[in-house]
């Protein structure tokens, strides 16, 4: 049989597969072994681990072995058993229970833990191969300067060098072994499975082995997405160096993509854009872009763009611009913003309707048939973008019902800068995929803590869906036009050019994902910015960025603090334990309106909750120099396996104008620690690639310097933990975070929104 051949029958049986060069095993079971044992009951099983090193497959997606079996005298039917998770396959992926020696088979691990599998000729003894399976771990990532060392990942930014890290403790079986790795563009299963040959995008492989010891990554490359917003690549670790995917090897990405590459969102796409002004009459002016080819591409999405009250229609050019060279069908138009959001909300409504009734206005014709009114997504700024959300709100409850599309086809919103007028059980983004793009000196709607019609992170706490946040250092309310008056208020003002330039990048990755599946790009929210900083931003702190997973996955929440008021209960019923000063659970909610320290209001800054009736809660605590203190939660039952989960997800902000916060006086980080059932502890410090932001320095509201709290979303991937550790992420019991001195900050306050499990 060829190696292709091998290749093609481990592909059918769907592998994320582990098998070297053969190495011959022999060990006894069952019976004192006569002198000719070997012979007489007990088969030759090749495999290539060293003798007393269990082979290692990873579980979750299928993982197979190759062996080959050799009975009496080379030939003869050999009974075959396995313990703990784990079968003995053909090349179709069926159980096995016996064999006809000679033979290749294979074996697969359904689940995590230890066992074995038998050969066996008769005579109560047999062949014994060892078998350990482990939950799977990206096999890329970057390295990191403090403990682990190592960030695993599936996302990179274009140009950045992704690195292979084959940990030696988690894969001993291969230790000393020699292979190729390649980085080549993602296949889906189907085209693995009709040609296996490897071609690297980059050229020849690169050559390595696993060395005892600690992690060594080794550079694979930096592939670029090119004129795309996204590409999609496989890494293949080519065990036994014969240039095809075999049942020998290692992927990431087999059936799904192995790791993205996000491109310069910043940049212009790749199609040349046509605009045109047309009109339905009072308060139906529009102005509508789209890709010149538009024709060739196929019916696009719509993107609806609502300005703001004193705003105009024909500011957001570089807004529409980008999105239509990017693909899109975008319309921004005339808003009825001075009565109030009711208004602002039915001008977005029946704009939108008007023109998918009338594709035959724009450019003569030339949206007829080519705009997809099943797929579109809402952006309004200041009262349009409360606009928008109560214009969803009015289509979910059928106040309002058009002609052309259903609330179904709404498909993601975002605001810019919003207003909160409206109760929010009106001005709701229900279960739609949400981003607030705001920024910190916005000196209209301010998101400051005197006024809740300012706070929109109010809005953002009331979606159930999946959200995203980018609150921006320096931009102003009108950066995000053209020609509004330039109201900024703060420090180092980044005018409208940064600011376009950020809400560009941001607007376009959530349109992507949102309308066209691109999921990858929610990345920039999702990784921590400080680390993941698109490119052609001007600054590595200029963005305080947050994501939330959709309520209806918050099944691995640990603390949320919206469940249980007190402090030492979690969410999830559990054990809370912290070391730290001024421990308090309340509502996200300034209480005095002062932005100005005070001890009778601990929850100073807090602008996620504006109004008693609010329901966004989080915790706070602080700690000084010299101290070491922690916060920690017991781990439910429910959830003490991790392993279906990806990341630990943490909503963490640092506390504005307190006096630990003005001591510490810039980013901060901390640790991460994880304990499991047998008391294994293991530590990931993220102060070198998850700095939590020091708040704006922005002046005003009463004394001191700084602004509104601002949380981000600091992810720390599960399978970062058991680098060079034997924590057992299926038998979790405590998720502790770690301050002081020597986890990146010496002083400081925090307040905590949430720690969960996500994917």
């Amino acid at each position: 049989m060829s190696r292709r051949d091998r290749a093609t029958i481990g592909r059918v049986v769907g592998l994320h597969s582990r098998v070297l060069a053969p190495l011959l095993l022999g060990s006894l079971l069952g019976c004192p072994p006569p002198e000719d044992s070997a012979t007489v009951c007990a088969p030759e099983v090749e495999t290539y681990a060293p003798e007393g090193v269990p082979i290692t497959l990873e579980t979750g997606a299928v993982g197979l072995v190759r062996t080959h079996a050799v009975g009496l005298g080379g030939s003869g039917r050999l009974v075959v058993s396995a313990s703990g998770p784990f079968e003995v396959v053909n090349a179709a992926g069926e159980a096995l229970t016996e064999v006809e020696a000679p033979a290749e088979v294979y074996l697969r691990a359904t689940g995590r833990g230890e066992g074995r599998v038998i050969f066996s000729a008769g005579k109560g003894c047999g062949t014994v191969v060892d078998v350990r399976g482990v939950a799977p771990a990206p096999l890329v990532g970057r390295p990191r300067t403090l403990s682990p060392g190592w960030q695993s990942a599936t996302s990179f930014l274009d140009g950045e060098a992704v690195m292979l890290g084959l940990d030696p403790a988690r894969y001993p079986d291969r230790i000393g072994l020699p292979f190729d790795a390649f980085l080549v563009a993602h296949r889906s299963a189907e085209a693995w499975a009709a040609d296996a040959e490897l071609v690297g995008v980059a050229g020849t492989p690169v050559e390595g082995v696993i060395e005892e010891g600690e992690l060594i990554p080794l550079e694979l490359g930096a592939p670029s997405a090119g004129e795309a917003a996204l590409a999609e690549y496989d890494v293949v670790v080519d065990q036994d160096r014969d240039g095809l995917l075999g049942p020998d090897d290692l992927i990431q990405g087999f059936g799904a993509v192995g790791f993205s590459v996000i491109g310069d969102l910043t940049a212009p796409g790749p199609h040349v854009v046509e605009t045109d002004d047309v009109s339905g009459g009072r308060f139906l002016g529009e102005r509508v872009w789209w890709p010149a080819d538009l024709a060739a591409l196929g019916p696009r999405p719509l993107v609806v763009i609502s300005h703001g009250n004193g705003h105009e229609y024909i500011w957001y050019d570089y807004l529409g611009e980008h999105l239509a060279s990017w693909g899109f069908v975008v319309m921004a138009h005339e808003n009825n913003t001075e009565p109030g959001i009711e208004t602002a909300s039915t001008t977005t409504l029946t704009n939108t309707d008007w023109l998918l009734g009338h594709l035959d206005e724009p450019g003569g014709g030339a949206l007829v048939g080519l705009v997809d009114s099943t797929r579109i997504a809402w952006i309004g700024h200041s009262r349009g973008g409360e606009g928008v959300v109560r214009a969803l709100d009015r289509l979910v409850d059928g106040e309002f019902v058009p002609d052309n599309y259903a609330a179904e086809d709404i498909r993601g919103l975002a605001s810019i800068a919003p207003t909160v007028f409206l109760p929010l059980e009106q001005s709701d983004p229900h279960d739609r995929p949400y981003l607030l793009l705001a920024g910190t000196a916005d000196g209209d709607v301010t998101g400051g803590v005197d006024s809740p019609i300012v706070q929109f992170f109010r809005i953002w706490e009331k979606g159930t869906g999946p959200k995203a946040a980018a609150y921006v250092h320096g931009a102003s309310h009108n950066d995000f036009n053209c020609c509004g008056m330039q109201e900024g208020q703060g420090p180092s003002l980044i005018g409208r050019e940064e600011a376009q330039v950020v809400a560009r990048a941001y607007l376009l990755a959530t349109a992507r994902a949102w309308l066209d599946g691109e999921d990858a790009l929610l990345d920039l929210f999702r990784n921590e910015y400080s680390g993941f900083v698109p490119l052609s931003f001007a600054s590595t702190d200029l963005v305080a960025t947050g994501w939330r997973n959709a309520a209806t996955a918050g099944d691995g929440v640990l603390d949320d603090f919206q469940a249980e008021p007190d402090t030492d209960v979690s969410s999830a019923g559990t054990a809370v334990e912290c070391t730290a000063d001024g421990l308090l659970e309340d509502q996200l909610r300034d209480r005095d309106k002062e932005l100005g320290w005070s001890d009778d209001d601990p929850m100073n800054a807090m602008t996620h909750n504006g109004v008693p009736g609010d329901e966004a809660r989080g915790t706070v605590f602080s700690w000084s120099e010299g101290s070491a203190p922690f916060w920690a939660v017991e781990v439910p039952e429910t959830l003490a396996d991790s392993t279906g989960w990806t990341t630990l997800s943490l909503s963490v902000a640092q506390r504005s104008r307190h006096p630990e916060t003005d001591n510490w006086g810039g980013a901060m980080g901390f640790g991460v620690t994880l304990v499991d059932e047998a008391g294994v502890e293991s530590t990931v410090d993220v102060a070198d690639h998850a700095l939590v932001p020091f708040p704006y320095p922005r002046l005003g509201s009463g004394t001191g310097r700084g602004w509104a709290n601002e949380f981000v979303t600091v992810r720390v991937n599960l399978a970062d933990f058991t680098v060079g550790s034997a924590l057992d992420l299926g038998r979790l019991a405590e998720v502790r975070l770690e301050f002081g001195e020597a986890h990146g900050a010496a002083s400081g306050a925090v307040g905590l929104d949430s720690v969960e499990f996500a994917r």
